[in-house]
């Protein structure tokens, strides 16, 4: 635990595994915008498989009011390493927010990372393009818009099993990295590491050969409110409709996040029966997928089947992720600043 900055009565602390002072605010915390707000019921769980933390906290007198995470992974662009941070679990408690606070707390992470970051590095956030207050902050400290990115919904009322759908075989692990990396080689901020398909990636094959695969990971929210008409209907119909209860409750909102999509050139549509079994293997009849909507992969997906009632009512609202950069070398900005970006679902659940 080392202080970073400390002015009575307000100090901020580093550490790399959080206190549960900082993970009590963060389980109370309300993410989101004005109109669509929600809280993750998985906080403490999660927060153990984030590669690489620092954790930022804010302290008056000792008393939490603030944290922020900046995760590490190494990564390659053109046969270059960097390290890219990723910004996430940034909360004010909710007495103290419309203040100085956020930015307060942004000024001395950014001035930590200015004297302590000597390597080349890239940092970055997600944040909703409704959320003018978070990217005005971001701003502030220089972070710039890169990408948008979007979410598909898939839901299915009663999922059907699929006979070619399994977990990933041992000796199909090799493969489906390589496949992967192949499907991906443009993209950024993929991390597509031996243990990617450990334990939770599902595929799709038929006379030994992988057509389609998906990582899977479950989530757990409370819905407090959706943006829009269709989010009002959303929140006070869908629940009290016994069938379509299934897809949807906003107190117990329980659904499959996607990422790793792999499919087959001329196989789209068996990346639907994909997920639908396995919504059934798990029990859920909701998932959720985020990717970057300027690429081709994202539109290829969109129109390849029937995503389900969910995608049918919810209101589009795009994403940002926005990045700063330190000894980045001119001609490797435009590389990144022009290429599709993979949107991880662990950073987002």
């Amino acid at each position: 635990m080392n202080t970073i900055f400390e002015k009575h009565p307000y100090k901020i602390i580093l550490q790399h595994k959080p206190d549960q002072a900082v993970i009590s605010l963060l389980k109370h915390t309300l993410w989101g915008t004005k109109e669509t707000v929600y809280q993750h019921q998985d906080t403490e769980e999660n927060i153990q498989k984030v590669p690489d933390p620092l954790f930022f906290s804010l302290q008056k007198q000792d008393e939490v009011i603030g944290t922020c995470c900046f995760s590490k992974t190494t990564m390659s662009v053109n046969n270059n390493k960097y390290d890219f941070w990723y910004s996430r679990y940034f909360s004010i408690d909710k007495q103290k927010q419309g203040g100085i606070f956020g930015s307060m707390i942004l000024k001395h992470i950014r001035n930590y990372f200015e004297q302590h970051t000597l390597v080349q590095s890239v940092f970055y956030a997600y944040v909703d393009a409704s959320n003018i207050r978070s990217q005005k902050l971001l701003k502030y400290i220089g972070f710039k818009k890169l990408r948008s990115f979007e979410t598909l919904t898939f839901s299915r009322l009663y999922p059907k099993k699929d006979k070619n759908v399994s977990l990933i075989d041992s000796t199909d692990k090799e493969t489906m990295l390589d496949l992967l990396k192949e499907s991906y080689k443009d993209f950024l901020l993929t991390d597509f590491t031996p243990k990617f398909c450990d334990d939770s990636y599902y595929v799709l094959k038929k006379e030994n050969e992988i057509l389609a695969g998906v990582r899977v990971h479950t989530a757990h929210w409370v819905i407090r409110s959706l943006s829009g008409l269709a989010g009002k209907v959303i929140i006070k119909i869908l629940p009290h409709i016994p069938v379509l209860r299934r897809l949807f409750n906003p107190r117990e909102f329980r659904f499959l996040a996607f990422d790793g999509v792999y499919i087959k050139d001329g196989h789209e549509k068996e990346l639907f029966a994909l997920m639908e079994s396995v919504c059934s293997s798990l029990k859920v009849n909701t998932g959720l997928l985020w990717m970057d909507s300027e690429s081709a992969l994202y539109h290829k997906l969109k129109a390849a089947g029937n995503w389900g009632i969910m995608d049918k009512l919810k209101e589009n609202i795009p994403a940002h992720v926005v990045a700063a950069f330190k000894n980045i070398p001119k001609e490797e900005l435009e590389k990144i600043s022009s290429s599709p970006i993979y949107i991880s679902a662990m950073n987002i659940i």
